[in-house]
């Protein structure tokens, strides 16, 4: 549309906008006759992103004006009066009425005036605050983040009422402009760490964003590599503690997940159950995580190692039962992990695609009749279920998603290494894996490191959740700070 201003009739008005909007038909022009001035208006709004209520409420008070009215204020300042409470701006071009129209806003044009008033009349189709479908707790808050930005805003805002948490909001894309926060204690974020986010990010402004997932891939450190580099939740606990540890968290309207950066692998194995139950447990469950991630990346290697290079390190009964189990068995136990490891995430994929019942169904009753039929039918050996079974249940254990995905991924990797290569090739891709994880940055921060990035003290949350009271006083993990 061309950068003209608008017309000082009505009817020029609607005419010049209905021309240049011929091909949207969910554009709703609607007339209204003010009595007392006699005079019309004109709402221009897409239909369905209105609160009827309100501008019901508006037409009313502007068709109610009096003769008598006339005579103690103007058109215009009886319009301001009756719009004062949802009113942003004025417009005076086509271009920017018509940017605002397809922004969701209502706009409102009185005849004899050469200028438009933009109304907040915006209805958002938000759901409700529920419990986080990806990152349940048995003890500890039940609510996580909905797809308004504003509204999570509000939630950070609410058990965090310090005057020093700073809220920055710019918008993004070219065709979809998305709104996006930075979010951060002042004094506590540094002001390394807050100019190269602020620089990440200006360098992304003209993409398109649906997700923060999209904003994460183009603001991280390296693409090369499966390990996530920031963090992402749907809990406003966690992005309590993050703000607290002197992180900056990322939002992007549209989305409930949350960025936090920078990130270390210590904090991605880290779960709110640690914080809210003993300190005994809480240590007892993160070792069992660590152990996890070792069983679900090695294990099914070092069963391909054993078996096809050095069954003799194996106990002597236990090599026979093995020999016992794999004697019908056609295939080397390589070719029989992979069968059953991609089964198992054909089994995983389609039951998140599918809907909750049909999903837990068909991931149950699916696991347990292929794996019984793959044995009967001596495809696979039984212990070579049971070692897959294993190493799927351990891959549940990652509290974080994205991070799990990681080394499920690198299993197969360690599978191939170890039928090239046996133990040699196993501990192999331990070296390569340590390696890359100390190679790795999170936003210029080391990614593969025992401690957090604040401070020295904080060592001691890293594989151990000690009591609060013999850390010194400082905060980890999702634990509220108490308001000032």
């Amino acid at each position: 549309m061309k950068s003209k201003p608008l017309h000082i009739k009505l009817d020029q008005k609607q005419e010049e906008l209905k021309s240049e909007l011929d091909m949207q038909d969910d554009v709703v022009f609607k007339q209204i006759f003010i009595p007392g001035y006699e005079v019309s208006g004109l709402f221009v709004f897409v239909n369905g992103t209105m609160d009827y209520r309100a501008f019901n409420e508006i037409v009313l008070d502007l068709s109610a004006a009096q003769v008598e009215t006339r005579h103690r204020v103007s058109i215009e300042q009886l319009v301001i009066s009756k719009i004062c409470s949802v009113r942003e701006q004025d417009v005076e071009t086509y271009e920017t009425a018509k940017e605002h129209i397809f922004d969701g806003k209502t706009l409102l044009f009185i005849d004899g005036m050469v200028k438009g008033y933009v109304l907040n009349l915006v209805k958002e189709k938000n759901r409700t605050f529920g419990e986080p479908s990806t990152e349940r707790v048995v003890r500890g808050p039940k609510m996580g983040f909905i797809e308004s930005l504003q509204e999570n805003i509000g939630l950070i805002r609410q058990y965090s009422n310090h005057p020093t948490l700073i809220v920055q909001q710019q918008k993004f894309g070219t065709m979809e402009k998305r709104e996006v926060a930075l979010i951060y204690y002042e004094g506590k974020a540094s002001d390394s760490l807050l100019k190269e986010v602020n620089k990440r990010i200006n360098e992304v402004k003209a993409t398109d964003l649906q997700d923060s997932g999209m904003l994460e891939e183009l603001i991280e450190d390296t693409a090369l590599t499966p390990f996530p580099q920031i963090q992402n939740t749907e809990r406003p606990d966690k992005v309590l503690a993050a703000l607290q540890e002197g992180r900056v968290v990322i939002m992007v309207d549209g989305s409930p997940f949350a960025l936090m950066a920078p990130t270390t692998i210590t904090m991605l194995l880290q779960s709110p159950d640690d914080y809210y139950e003993r300190w005994v447990a809480g240590s007892f469950l993160r070792i069992i995580r660590y152990l996890s991630l070792f069983v679900t990346v090695f294990l099914s290697g070092i069963y391909i190692s054993l078996v096809s290079f050095n069954p003799g390190l194996l106990p002597s009964e236990l090599a026979m039962t093995i020999a016992g189990t794999r004697e019908n068995v056609p295939f080397p136990p390589f070719v029989e992990a992979i069968i059953m490891e991609v089964t198992i995430e054909l089994l995983r994929e389609a039951g998140i695609r599918l809907p909750s019942p049909i999903g837990q169904t068909v991931g149950l009753v699916g696991g347990v009749i292929i794996g019984q039929a793959a044995v009967q039918a001596n495809i696979v050996s039984s212990l070579m279920v049971i070692i897959v079974s294993i190493t799927t249940i351990t891959s549940f254990t990652v509290p974080q998603y994205s991070f799990g995905l990681a080394f499920r991924a690198l299993r197969f990797g360690a599978m191939i290494f170890a039928a090239v290569l046996g133990l040699y090739g196993t501990t192999l891709f331990f070296i390569i894996v340590i390696s890359h994880l100390s190679k790795l940055t999170s936003f210029k921060e080391p990614y593969f490191q025992p401690m957090d990035f604040i401070g020295k003290k904080t060592w001691k949350d890293a594989f151990l959740r000690l009591p609060k009271r013999k850390k010194g006083g400082d905060s980890f993990g999702p634990v509220r700070r108490q308001n000032s």
